[in-house]
């Protein structure tokens, strides 16, 4: 009996371990070693408002503004929606930068198409077969005189100056004052990302060059009344703290065409902020003004 009964004791023991083994309660988190780690998305956005438009948010941000439409694959003329997440980094940092030239929703093409060209009696202009512009020109500039603006708006016809706005070509740019005055803050990129021109309120504000506006309105902290014009592919400039804005958005304007009315500064002294944006980074407008 007692051999039977230690047996009987034996295999319900083991009984009891088997079935031990083979349940799991549901409060017991199943053991892994080879979990993910969870990676933060650090990546930043600017959710479009009211008046945003593409080349706004660049002069924001200090980016190229067609290097903002690449990575959120916005084509021309770069139109952005209200509540519109704008991506403001490479989505692939890894690759190498494509041609900011080329249109963002469209892969390049490896085979070249012959075209041929409409017979006609009118010279068009050659175009360098891979439009890209000479990041090395540095153009000579030539001061305007009083007088020159003067007869901007009289009788006296002015030439203007040749701006391609639909090719984007780099072109010579001749950039004049938009203001004449003292210069009473001069630039730094870390403090100061133009120049800031004292002048008088209500004064007359003119475009540093012909081109086109591409924003017109306050929506940028800091700024107060602001217009921005595109010149060509490379350059913007921008003027602040206006007074009033006498020109809207898509308007092409000429060079020395009144444009704005000085206002008021943060520094409770009439003046006009101005910048010139090569590439989105600022630059300082002096190497691009002519010598008072």
């Amino acid at each position: 009996m007692t051999s039977i009964h230690s047996k009987l004791i034996y295999i319900a023991i083991v009984s009891a371990l088997l079935d031990g083994c083979s349940t799991v309660g549901p409060n017991y988190a199943p053991v892994t070693t080879n979990s993910p780690d969870i990676v933060k998305d650090e990546t930043k956005y600017h959710q479009v408002k009211k008046g945003d438009t593409l080349y706004a948010i660049s002069l924001m941000y200090d980016l190229d503004y067609r290097q903002i439409a690449q990575w959120n694959r916005i084509a021309p003329p770069y139109t952005i929606e209200i509540g519109q997440k704008i991506r403001l980094s490479d989505p692939n940092p890894g690759n190498k930068s494509p041609d900011l030239a080329a249109d963002p929703q469209k892969p390049k093409e490896t085979k070249q198409k012959t075209v041929i060209a409409p017979i006609s009696s009118q010279k068009k202009a050659v175009i360098s077969p891979n439009n890209k512009p000479n990041l090395a020109y540095r153009p000579s500039y030539k001061a305007q005189s009083p007088k020159d603006s003067a007869e901007k708006y009289g009788s006296s016809p002015q030439k203007k100056s040749i701006i391609s706005i639909d090719n984007e070509n780099m072109l010579k740019l001749n950039f004049q004052w938009p203001v004449k005055g003292k210069v009473l803050k001069s630039f730094s990129q870390a403090d100061n990302k133009g120049i800031d021109i004292a002048g008088e309120i209500g004064q007359d504000v003119s475009a540093a060059e012909a081109g086109k506006v591409v924003y017109s309105g306050q929506g940028l902290i800091g700024y107060g009344n602001l217009l921005i014009i595109k010149h060509n592919d490379l350059y913007l400039s921008a003027y602040a703290n206006n007074s009033r804005l006498l020109v809207a958005e898509g308007h092409i304007v000429e060079k020395g065409e009144v444009i704005a009315k000085v206002g008021q500064a943060k520094s409770d002294r009439a003046s006009l902020h101005f910048e010139i944006r090569k590439n989105g980074k600022p630059v300082n407008p002096v190497s691009f003004l002519p010598e008072k």
